[in-house]
């Protein structure tokens, strides 16, 4: 299944994250780092994660790559950063399914509040948040867009029955 443009943004973001996360510069510490420093990694590791690429393959693609930043591909674990890439890629995004309705719970309302918000399945009662398709800009959700929740099935107090998110679950 294709990606929405706003799956394809969230990914690419989650990814970004991740990388600045690692931050093998080390700048990220700073206010006005720029959070798009290693954004020249991103297409090409999603590229290979969507074709099945190794972990090994991963670590050789950005030990290789170290050098367009001028550092020593010797000061940093590879293996560990793409153990971390993969676990992330395959949690939320390696199966794409068709699109279900989750509901995630509003904070902040005082009283039991439920936004129903469009998912993926990722089997395994997990599903990505895609989001929803009226402005909630006003709203504060239990868990954000682009998150992988475990989710189980409610009788809400009006008799509906649907998947409500739980937890979050992070790779």
């Amino acid at each position: 299944m294709k990606l929405t443009k706003r799956e394809q943004r969230q990914r690419w973001s989650q990814l970004r994250e991740l990388m600045c996360d690692w931050d093998p510069i080390g700048i990220m510490d700073h206010a006005n780092a720029p959070r798009d420093e290693y954004d020249c990694l991103i297409g090409p590791l999603l590229t290979q994660l969507a074709a099945s690429a190794s972990e090994a393959d991963i670590a050789k693609y950005l030990r290789n790559q170290i050098h367009h930043f001028g550092l020593s591909a010797t000061d940093y674990d590879f293996n560990a950063v793409a153990k971390r890439v993969q676990a992330w890629y395959d949690l939320g995004w390696r199966e794409t399914r068709e699109w279900d309705t989750v509901y995630v719970a509003l904070l902040n309302d005082g009283v039991d509040q439920w936004r129903l918000v469009e998912a993926r399945s990722l089997g395994r009662n997990l599903f990505r948040l895609i989001g929803a398709d009226e402005d909630v800009s006003d709203e504060s959700w239990q868990f954000p867009i682009g998150a992988v929740v475990r989710c189980e099935m409610k009788v809400f107090d009006e008799g509906t029955v649907g998947l409500r998110a739980i937890e979050r679950c992070v790779a």
